[in-house]
């Protein structure tokens, strides 16, 4: 063997040696930060009926240069706020995590409770912890919800050095994607317009928190005025201003464009008036900013997390529908706002070292007034009404008595003395199969389905420990009776189909059109971070967001 060959054999050696490690060191590589946003009641196709008005640096930059996932679904329920995000992190549902609902009846106490509501801890404010009365309705923490999250594993996984915080004007938005380990759960205190948190994490807010609430930016947003972005007439997505079935604020004769923030406040809750309109959003785009600044999140040797969920564009499709004028220049605020923070980004952490996930918690439906004006079939029901008819029909058939506890939009609980509890259930779902505007009933071991996706919805959706006895679901078409706007629960597309983009770190652009379920999010993340999924994820990523990263 020659020297020239010999030394030919050790340079190509050392060359792929070189490549080979140069590939294992890249394997291990991770975004700075993870930035995960979820938009309250954003329905799927929010982001094709209002393109026209976005801008290019908003949803389109994700859709252009994104991975869009765009027919992700929920698989439970009621579709709501507290399940939502405990779905998305966890990876599995309600029957698993134990977030039923956003508020459910607690037997043991007899009384409803709040998904998040922990007696045990308290309100933590600019002074510190406060004990007194008023803020009871502040005593937070995840303590409900009974498996781990993608933040937990990211935690555990790191050893605690990933840092994770979690914002929202919702205290449920902020606490359950945060998990049990997070470092920051902060939502808003609609009290006096600062953020708060709970003593369950910490006892004293950080310092760049305390500078911000002193900023006051809450009051700064409710002196502006609420008017169109751009001119009404470019507004062609949406039903005519002042429509049928719409909120019409105190002190307002009707519900039309301009909004004078600075005398609404005064008969409509003062602070309490800042979720309700887009500048809620605002205010919370400024508090992801001051996160980053002052934790310097995406500056350390992990990958940290910044949960983040806009809550003022449920509020907005509640009160004003999801064809309204103000629900269409909400989404193009919320456009800009996610310029805003891809912006603040790039900027902070660098272009393409961060990975963005955005996505819903729900979806949201036309009210009946609205479909039956488009001769659409639709029409409202009244739990109140189901309760008064059962329990009617029950005292008839059985014994007169009060049989019900509790009864919300898709569960009913029974009184728990019942003796006679198997022939209770039994003949309530003789009688509620029959009743008008009610589509399904399952009650634990006594319905029977054929192997189904219904069957499926109401079993993700029972959870033994804090479940109803009867869980039912209405009519397409059919809501609970309201006022004005619009709602959510069913597991029918209107409010099941959301959307769900990935942006950033290694992530190819492209678009898939095959069903997903909003529990593959969590292990696909995991595997993307290459961590632990959440002890009761779902098993399977999304194989087109795992085939489409680069390698």
């Amino acid at each position: 063997m020659s020297r020239t060959y010999t030394l030919k054999i050790i340079t190509l050696s050392f060359f792929f040696l070189f490549i080979a490690c140069n590939h294992s060191s890249q394997k291990k590589e991770k975004p700075k930060l993870v930035i995960f946003i979820v938009i309250d009641q954003m329905r799927a196709e929010y982001l094709y009926r209002f393109q026209d008005n976005y801008s290019e640096d908003g949803f389109k930059l994700l859709l252009r240069e994104g991975f869009n996932v765009k027919n992700t679904h929920y698989n439970y329920i009621p579709t709501a706020t507290a399940p939502g995000h405990s779905s998305i992190y966890t990876g599995t549902t309600p029957s698993e995590h134990g977030i039923i609902y956003n508020n459910w009846f607690d037997r043991k106490e007899n009384k409803m409770i709040n998904s998040a509501e922990d007696t045990s801890v308290f309100l933590v404010d600019n002074s510190g912890i406060i004990k007194d009365t008023r803020s009871k309705k502040f005593q937070r923490s995840p303590k409900n919800l009974k498996t781990t999250t993608i933040t937990d594993e990211l935690k555990l996984f790191t050893n605690n050095r990933a840092k994770v915080i979690s914002i929202s004007i919702k205290d449920r938005g902020a606490i359950f994607p945060g998990g049990h380990l997070a470092d920051y759960a902060f939502w808003y205190n609609n009290n006096n317009g600062h953020f708060i948190t709970s003593s369950y994490y910490i006892e004293e807010l950080p310092s760049w928190l305390k500078k911000f609430n002193n900023k006051k930016i809450a009051d700064s947003l409710l002196n502006l005025t609420w008017n169109p972005l751009l001119p009404i007439k470019h507004y062609k997505n949406s039903s005519i201003d002042n429509a049928s079935f719409e909120k019409v604020f105190n002190g307002r004769e009707k519900s039309t464009f301009p909004y004078t923030l600075k005398e609404l406040r005064k008969n409509n809750g003062n602070y309490n008036l800042l979720p309700q309109i887009p500048q809620g959003n605002t205010l919370l785009t400024e508090l992801f900013k001051a996160s980053i600044k002052g934790e310097k999140l995406g500056k350390g040797n992990e990958t940290d997390f910044l949960a983040i969920s806009f809550s003022s564009t449920d509020y907005i499709g509640h009160n004003f529908g999801i064809r309204s004028k103000e629900i269409e220049d909400t989404y193009l605020r919320m456009d800009r706002e996610i310029a805003k923070i891809i912006k603040t980004l790039n900027k902070e952490v660098g272009k393409r070292k961060y990975m963005l996930v955005l996505t819903s918690d729900h979806g949201s439906s036309d009210n009946p007034p609205f479909l039956n004006s488009n001769h659409l079939p639709g029409k409202f029901i009244s739990s109140k009404e189901i309760r008064i008819k059962l329990n009617t029909y029950l005292s008839k058939e059985i014994f007169p008595k009060d049989y019900i506890s509790y009864i919300d939009k898709t569960q009913i609980y029974l009184k728990k003395d019942l003796k006679n509890k198997e022939e209770v259930l039994k003949k309530s779902l003789v009688f509620l199969k029959r009743m008008e505007g009610i589509k399904d009933v399952f009650i634990p071991n006594i319905t029977t389905f054929n192997k189904s996706s219904k069957t499926t919805i109401f079993r993700n959706s029972f959870n033994s420990k804090v479940s109803g006895d009867i869980m039912y679901q209405v009519v397409p078409g059919w809501m609970e009776k309201r006022s004005y706007g619009t709602t959510h629960t069913t597991s029918y597309n209107n409010d099941t189909h959301v959307p769900l983009i990935w942006y950033g770190y290694n992530i190819r652009k492209g678009e898939t059109a095959l069903s997903v379920k909003i529990t593959q999010i969590a292990p696909t993340l995991s595997m993307l971070l290459d961590i632990p999924f959440p002890n009761a994820s779902n098993k399977i990523p999304i194989d087109d967001i795992i085939e489409n990263t680069y390698k």
